[in-house]
């Protein structure tokens, strides 16, 4: 079993919680699941309070050499596969195909009525399946989780900010408002990720509670691994390499970052995606080969961990964001923050706990650069940011967290 797992032997009561969190999973040579994603040590969490976890998740027709990173398989995680539609907009323009399948899983042997407990994700049309199917019975007990802006970032994943994108930021927006008329004739508590999923959902007339994740332990907090100089470098991005990250904007301000020698910073990126390629070739262009480092896919984990410790400042130009984890545990490891002024960030970042920048597209590269410049340079701002992050986040862990989202699951919160 992987070491990103915690052990949680001894639930407070048995019952079965299930997930519908749109995840895809590979099989590998060997018939075992596993994904890119370390979401697994959340999910796991939950085995304090039941005793069986059922993912309900699409797995990948292709089988994968070597599977992914995070093991699923042997995790103590029950997979029910769902059938692979490649893409949502499929369970649209498609769904003589999908609806009549994932039905069947839903109510089949393995399915909702079989649970104690469901973990949705609002505005999703599985999730919205699921709800309209489990009605107003008492069982399951159902949660949704609102992580950010929805819209935006399917309009984003379009890439060429045409048609495509368009429509599909009208569809999620259309798919959220069915949802949230469900979960309100339902009574569904919502855990929004941050003030802005929080106003969002009250907007849309659901019980919402402000909630953040973290795969940080308390272990992690009392016991955090040393820095490794091997690792070290001045800038750490960690996030998967799509557009909504905005890496590209961060690679074209980085000529004009230095660090407090005043020599060219340094950045290692943590994380794989769909433009890693494109990323790459920005590098070369630039000639920045000797000052970035790819890491690739980290798991959750002490080796995270190490990365986070052993560099100066965590840079995050996302273009779109929920309540970013990504921050929540860079605090959690003292490394002074560096992020665009999107989502949660301000909540998280402001009152001199990290430095926000502006967002907008017009000069937001200069003025990031700069930030990242002034951060470098100044030790004693670093400091005074990491311990202001820290004393924000010291109280977030994955067992508080998991512990709080199950007493509102339960309605006793």
């Amino acid at each position: 079993m992987s070491p990103i797992y915690p052990t949680y032997d001894q639930p407070t009561r048995k019952g079965a919680i299930g997930f519908l969190n749109d995840q895809i999973l590979v099989r590998d040579e060997h018939g075992q699941l596993s994904t890119d994603e370390s979401f697994v040590s959340f999910l796991l969490a939950f085995r304090r309070h039941y005793d069986r976890v059922v993912l309900y998740s699409r797995v990948a027709p292709e089988v994968v050499i070597g599977g992914a990173a995070v093991p699923v398989g042997g995790s103590g995680i029950e997979v029910v596969e769902l059938p692979f539609y490649p893409r949502i907009a499929n369970l649209f323009s498609s769904p003589q195909k999908w609806w009549p399948a994932i039905d069947a899983v839903l109510k089949g042997p393995k399915g909702l009525a079989t649970l104690d407990a469901l973990w949705l994700n609002t505005g999703h049309p599985v999730s919205m399946r699921a709800l309209s199917l489990v009605g107003k019975s008492e069982r399951p007990q159902l949660v949704a989780a609102l992580r950010g802006n929805y819209e935006t970032d399917a309009a984003l994943r379009d890439g060429s900010g045409g048609l495509g994108g368009r429509v599909a930021s009208l569809v999620q927006t259309a798919t959220l408002r069915g949802f949230a008329r469900q979960a309100r004739r339902r009574g569904v508590p919502v855990l929004a990720y941050g003030g802005v999923a929080v106003s969002r959902a009250t907007a849309l007339g659901m019980t919402a509670h402000n909630f953040e994740t973290t795969l940080v332990l308390e272990a992690d907090l009392n016991s955090p691994p040393d820095a490794d100089p091997t690792l070290a470098a001045d800038l750490l991005v960690v996030c998967r390499l799509v557009r909504e990250k905005g890496l590209d904007r961060l690679l074209a301000g980085l000529p004009n970052i230095t660090n407090g020698a005043g020599e060219p910073a340094t950045l290692a990126i943590v994380g794989d995606g769909v433009l890693r390629e494109e990323l790459q070739a920005q590098v070369q262009r630039l000639g920045l080969a000797d000052r970035v480092r790819f890491d690739g896919y980290v798991a959750h984990g002490p080796a995270l961990l190490k990365r986070l410790r052993s560099a100066k400042v965590f840079a995050l130009p996302s273009r779109t964001e929920g309540q970013p984890a990504s921050v929540i545990e860079a605090m959690s490891m003292r490394v002074p923050v560096v992020a665009a002024a999107v989502g949660g960030v301000p909540e998280l970042c402001g009152d001199g706990r990290g430095l926000i920048v502006d967002a907008a597209d017009e000069g937001f590269v200069d003025r990031f650069a700069k930030a990242c410049t002034t951060l470098l340079q100044d030790v004693e701002l670093q400091n005074s940011l990491s311990e202001r992050g820290f004393a924000r986040v010291s109280e977030v862990t994955l067992e508080r967290q998991v512990d709080r989202a199950v007493a509102i699951l339960r309605g006793e919160h």
